[in-house]
């Protein structure tokens, strides 16, 4: 597997990865996290060449998602918790894999953590699969982030700057 910025040759498979990944999500006890239309087409089509990635996987897009690197995330400014340090960091958005397809999750969290050295990511506490793999990979829970208009969502950080 290999990751690259996405393009818009990608869309079509993007849209693919995002319908597969919401279906996941409904028939694993998350239906409410993006409900049948999010993330919106403008979003993706915005994303493209910019901050969205695929993971490339026997030359299909296998998995897509948004790093958003040096990021100041309005909604982690306040948190009902504690970060782990006030350092700089990435965020992970829209995070989704193909489905029946294995290792893409772990891919993406491995190659962001060497990229940004320092990273943030939430998720909907109805979202046991991506929790599950999160604690997996050493992120810690460090409290509760609200986002406007969508409601409440788990807050998680790994981090390998020592010093930030």
């Amino acid at each position: 597997m290999r990751i690259r910025l996405s393009q818009s040759g990608d869309l079509p498979e993007i849209r693919a990865v995002y319908r597969s990944a919401r279906a996941f999500m409904a028939a694993n006890g998350n239906p409410d996290q993006w409900g049948d239309v999010y993330p919106y087409d403008e979003l993706i089509v915005s994303d493209i060449g910019t901050v969205s990635y695929v993971v490339i996987d026997n030359d299909a897009v296998a998995g897509v998602f948004v790093l958003q690197e040096n990021a100041d995330e309005p909604a982690y400014r306040e948190i009902d918790g504690a970060w782990l340090n006030d350092g700089p960091y990435g965020v992970i958005h829209r995070f989704a894999a193909g489905a029946a397809r294995r290792g893409v999750g772990q891919c993406i969290l491995d190659w962001c953590l060497a990229r940004t050295g320092n990273i943030r990511v939430d998720t909907h506490a109805d979202n046991a699969p991506m929790r599950g793999l999160l604690a997996k990979n050493g992120y810690a829970y460090c409290g509760v982030v609200s986002y406007p208009g969508y409601g409440e969502r788990l807050g998680y950080q790994k981090t390998v700057n020592t010093d930030a």
